[in-house]
């Protein structure tokens, strides 16, 4: 920005001719709204839970940036999150985070490292945005993905995007010319970035560009890893004509992920506004430069994590196996762990994160007589790929009735819901079965296997509740739908 002397005013990238203070408020707005917009705003679209989050020990440092603070607590407490500072010294030490669910009643906390505080620094050196709102943003993102993991895949264009210049006009070996140059530069920190994301936290990368498919795949085969970082992270790649929000349909379908849990990234802002107005669900950020793009997707808390997973970083490999699988139209021969979840605490953790398999979206903690099971699938060499599936159920003489169901995405249609199916017909005896179903309008996995298995499911879904009917015939339908074997835990 080049400032002017007359009349103290200086060109901006928010405007034209704004007086300092104006840009410094604007900038601050405009990542703070980011954060607003693209993580409470998505998170209450799955949870509209009665959130009160109190943060310890920000009291004093609070004050001198009361103005800011207490206008980011009133744009929080809009959506129905309470945001309280208690307690606070001149020194502070930890930062304990607390959550009450006040239309549940659960609890729990976690804590926001002092550690992070030189990150957290730089951030609030690109943004204007005060250190204390940023910690606040930083510990209500925590308390988020502990209840929910938002965002799970980026979908990339790739000219002037991920590399300099445009394949179909310059030809690789020009772009591989520039990626080696200055102008690279920028373009290889952006891949370093999501190559993080995709590695450490298993974020999914798919490519969605307006080339000839059989162009892009042998250019990234020709480049290495120094220039294209993310060569060997790339889960899925399509090139082709068609519209922008056709193809991104189709990647967040073969991906088994909602298109609200996808970040796009294009230069080009005709084909972001495109995008916005087809798929509203989907953030698509506003960016002038890659440094720009970063500072955006931190400060916006797009990948806040609770904790680092081990399973998380392997999840991309088991989507490959299974995908190999479902391309081959061949069923995976795994095997499936019955585990009893007494205090339905894995089961609940999958219900909250579930959505497009979650029958009746009942995610709270169950008490009294329901019963929690869950199914951990396992390879051939034993190794586990995690939770697959859950169930709640309440059982009496002569009733079993499913409280919830859900699955994980990445499990969908190798022969799991069969295999669930099964087992309730085992446990049930001679018990008649019924479930709840709640369309959400986000459950369609749930919707898609009742109207898969019309003669087994019955009754109307309007009136939420399904009988589960299986029959001798029935029972060898899903037998043929599924290799997967049970093994019983006890």
């Amino acid at each position: 920005m080049n400032v002017t002397r007359k009349n103290n005013k200086k060109r901006s990238i928010w405007g034209v001719y704004e007086h300092r203070d104006d840009v410094i408020h604007m900038m601050q707005k405009f990542y703070e709204q980011y954060f607003i917009d693209n993580l409470i705003k998505v998170f209450r679209r799955y949870n509209k839970d009665k959130l009160e989050i109190s943060i310890n020990g920000l009291v004093c440092f609070a004050n001198k940036d009361c103005d800011l603070v207490r206008s980011l607590q009133d744009n929080i407490s809009s959506y129905g999150i309470t945001v309280k500072l208690d307690g606070g010294s001149e020194i502070v030490e930890d930062i304990d985070v607390q959550c009450i669910n006040r239309s549940n009643g659960s609890t729990f906390c976690t804590k926001f490292q002092i550690q992070d505080i030189p990150s957290i620094i730089e951030q609030s050196s690109k943004t204007d945005i005060p250190l204390v709102c940023l910690i606040i943003m930083k510990s209500i993102a925590l308390v988020i993905s502990k209840i929910k993991v938002l965002y799970k895949a980026i979908i990339l264009d790739l000219d002037d995007t991920l590399w300099y210049g445009t394949l179909s006009e310059v030809g690789i070996e020009k772009i591989k010319e520039d990626m080696k140059s200055d102008r690279g530069v920028p373009f290889i920190s952006f891949m370093k970035f999501i190559k993080l994301l995709a590695e450490e936290l298993g974020v999914f990368l798919a490519i969605c560009s307006k080339n000839e498919h059989e162009n892009v795949v042998n250019a990234i085969e020709s480049l290495d890893n120094e220039i294209f970082p993310i060569k060997n992270y790339i889960d899925f790649i399509i090139a082709n004509d068609n519209d922008k929000s056709e193809n991104i349909a189709l990647i967040t379908n073969k991906l088994s992920i909602l298109p609200d849990s996808v970040i796009f990234i294009d230069d080009n802002p005709i084909v972001r506004d495109q995008v916005r107005c087809n798929m509203p669900e989907i953030f698509v950020p506003e960016w002038r430069n890659h440094y720009e793009l970063i500072t955006i997707l931190t400060t916006g808390c797009c990948f806040e994590r609770n904790k680092l997973s081990i399973k998380a970083q392997t999840r991309k490999k088991q989507y490959q196996m299974i995908l190999a699988e479902r391309n081959n139209n061949s069923l995976p021969s795994l095997s499936i762990k019955v585990i009893k979840d007494t205090n339905h605490i894995n089961a609940s953790d999958l219900y909250s994160k579930s959505n497009q398999f979650n029958f009746s979206q009942l995610n709270r903690n169950f008490e009294g007589c329901a019963l929690s099971t869950c199914f951990e699938i396992f390879r051939k060499d034993g190794k586990s790929l995690g939770i697959c599936s859950a169930i709640t159920y309440v059982m009496s003489s002569k009733t079993l009735t499913l409280l919830n169901w859900a699955m994980s995405c990445r499990f969908f249609e190798i022969g799991v819901e069969e295999t669930v199916l099964l087992y309730l017909e085992e446990i049930a005896e001679s018990r008649k079965i019924s479930i709840q179903f709640n369309d959400s309008g986000y459950n369609k996995k749930a919707k898609e296997l009742i109207d898969k298995y019309p003669n087994i499911f019955m009754g109307d879904s309007s009136l939420g509740l399904k009988e589960i009917a299986l029959t001798e015939e029935m029972k060898k339908i899903l037998c043929n739908n599924t290799n997967l074997n049970i093994i019983q835990n006890g």
